[in-house]
């Protein structure tokens, strides 16, 4: 989907969510005191979007269209960022756990390339 196309309460929907997903859990609120503060951060920002959409409801439709974009932006990078964020915790430790055959396997495919098949007990001189 585009800005254009994907309706902006989605795409509000989606910021929120996000924002939900990153909100400390209550025990650890309990926990620290400095949790309060990030309690009332995430609280300021679900205020704030919520108060630019309603905001964005008024305006003109040029503007509209912009602040659509830019939220949409802000939505997908949100989602990139999470994404990047589980492939580098599935990376971390890769050393450790996959042979070096395999890491070449994996860095090959990153790279859009295919390593030959080779017996387990040819090597190349």
């Amino acid at each position: 989907m585009t800005a254009a196309s994907t309706p902006p309460i989605h795409v509000l929907r989606g910021i929120l969510r996000h924002i939900k997903k990153t909100a400390p859990s209550s025990s650890t609120i309990a926990a620290a005191t400095s949790s309060q503060s990030n309690s009332g951060n995430e609280l300021s920002l679900h205020q704030h979007v919520i108060s630019q959409y309603r905001q964005s409801i008024s305006a003109t439709p040029q503007q509209a269209q912009h602040l659509r974009k830019v939220a949409y932006d802000y939505l997908n990078l949100k989602k990139d960022l999470v994404e990047r964020g589980r492939l580098h915790e599935l990376d971390s430790g890769a050393d450790m756990k996959l042979s070096p055959r395999e890491l070449s396997r994996r860095a090959a495919a990153r790279a859009g390339l295919q390593l030959p098949v080779m017996d387990e007990g040819h090597v190349d001189q």
